[in-house]
């Protein structure tokens, strides 16, 4: 496969440096590749069992958007109350309250999970619920 040129950040770097044996060389390409098979893991393992319209509901909120530069904590409850423009679930219809209810209780790494099947789906126009 062709090299490919990446910029890494300083927190980026410190990660795979606190992954290195002491005294050894950093891989880079090995840290890297290692950090993405656990990603793709985790999302595949972790990512919450939705219905196709709550899936469509998350899809909506989220067309258009720049994942890639996602505000951490993820919180998508929040998200969904911001693209309607509301404050509270009760402001909007009962579908879209429930949803926010749901996601509300997902931990982190589930949240991420949605994330990354929103950023498959928008890439591919393919869901894989």
């Amino acid at each position: 496969m062709a090299k490919k040129s990446v910029h890494l950040t300083t927190t980026t770097e410190q990660y795979i440096a606190d992954r290195t044996p002491q005294g050894g060389t950093p891989n880079y390409s090995a840290h890297t590749n290692a950090a993405f098979a656990l990603l793709a893991h985790i999302a595949k393992n972790e990512k919450p069992q939705l219905e196709n319209s709550e899936w469509t509901e998350i899809y909506n909120v989220y067309a258009g958007s720049d994942l890639t530069k996602i505000a951490l904590p993820i919180n998508i409850a929040a998200d969904i109350l911001e693209y309607y423009g509301a404050t509270v679930p009760k402001q909007l219809n009962d579908d879209v309250a429930n949803l926010i209810n749901k996601v509300v209780d997902l931990s982190q790494v589930q949240q991420f999970a949605i994330i990354d099947a929103v950023r498959v789906f928008w890439a591919s126009g393919e869901s894989n619920e």
